[in-house]
């Protein structure tokens, strides 16, 4: 028995590997893992399918918005609604990989909610074409300056009449839907751009008080405030970097002069402009012959130097006070007709 067990060793040794397994049987087979399937290349997708019926291509952006591979399509589109203006739409679409199809990661009629939509679908409505809003801005930027997930500046103007809000949000979707990390609403109009070095700015108009003398209408901003938007390092937030503060008509023709306020127009951006000055006992009309402010007559060119502090009120008031009013290419005395 002993030899035979020897003889038997012997022979498993002799097989090695090989001879083992055909004794053993056959061996179990470890299940591979499925390899995930990687995005598509956003730029080859037809995109026509995925806008709203009707709807026609405005803008396309490709961006990555999400983190992982591959881009997002932000699509900007508009359809006919039976108005004079068109119906604006902004969708973004991912990749969903468990679907192996292209689906909306964000849609600016359902958000933030159906019932409270950034930009409101006017066909819902009894009278469609008494709202107004117009994306002004769709643009891609990298605001919080990694260089490597991309946020999506928008901007959406309103007021069909007389100049609305404007609603500017810088939306991210590091946490897969969309956040607004900045968010501004303006009192009357305004606009906003993208700058080379990736901040945004936002111009809007200052207005002088509704029942003061200086004030022109809704449609005749006394000046424009400017704001520079952009990373802040310091408190790791989106937040207003630069402001400045600029009158319109600071040289210009007098308009209108009444008791205690002084109405210059001018020609700016290419539109006829208005800025309302207050007068007050301390304000110096030059020359010192010209006889002061009561001898201002429309017409008249003057340049305006305004007093400091030049500083918004309540609701983006702004009333400035004209320190001097210097009358140019006169040269008569008080009350003798412009030569």
């Amino acid at each position: 028995m002993a030899v035979a067990l020897l003889a038997l060793s012997a022979l498993l040794v002799s097989c090695g590997a090989e001879g083992t397994a055909d004794l053993t049987g056959p061996q179990p087979t470890v299940p591979t893992s499925p390899r995930p399937a990687s995005t598509p290349d956003a730029r080859s997708v037809p995109v026509e399918p995925l806008v709203p019926e009707g709807a026609t291509i405005e803008r396309i952006l490709y961006g990555r918005l999400l983190p992982g591979e591959g881009e997002q399509i932000i699509v900007q589109s508009s359809r006919d609604v039976g108005c004079a203006d068109r119906q604006d739409h902004l969708q973004v679409f991912a990749f969903d990989e468990a679907f192996g199809e292209w689906k909306p990661l964000f849609e600016a009629d359902r958000w933030p909610s159906p019932a409270g939509s950034f930009i409101p679908d006017r066909e819902d409505f009894s009278d469609p074409c008494k709202r107004y809003e117009v994306l002004a801005l769709v643009e891609l930027v990298d605001v919080e300056r990694d260089s490597d997930i991309q946020e999506l500046a928008v901007a959406l103007a309103t007021g069909k009449d007389e100049p609305g809000h404007l609603f500017l949000k810088v939306l991210s979707f590091r946490a897969g839907v969309a956040e607004a990390i900045y968010d501004e609403v303006t009192t009357r109009g305004g606009s906003a751009r993208l700058l080379d070095d990736g901040r945004i700015s936002l111009e809007q108009g200052t207005y002088p008080s509704q029942s003061g003398p200086l004030w022109r209408g809704r449609s005749n901003p006394n000046g424009i405030l400017t704001d520079v938007i952009g990373w802040d390092e310091e408190y790791r937030q989106v937040d207003v970097l630069e402001s400045s503060l600029d009158l319109y008509c600071r040289h210009g023709a007098v308009d209108e002069v009444k008791d205690g306020a002084l109405i210059v127009t001018c020609d700016a951006d290419g539109l006829q402009r208005f800025t309302g000055y207050r007068l007050t006992d301390e304000t110096e009309v030059l020359p010192a012959e010209f006889g002061g402010a009561d001898e201002l007559r429309p017409g008249q060119e003057v340049s305006v130097s305004e007093a400091e502090p030049l500083e918004l009120g309540e609701d983006w008031e702004l009333e400035p006070v004209a320190a001097e009013i210097r009358v140019l290419n006169q040269r008569q005395t008080c009350g003798g007709p412009p030569e």
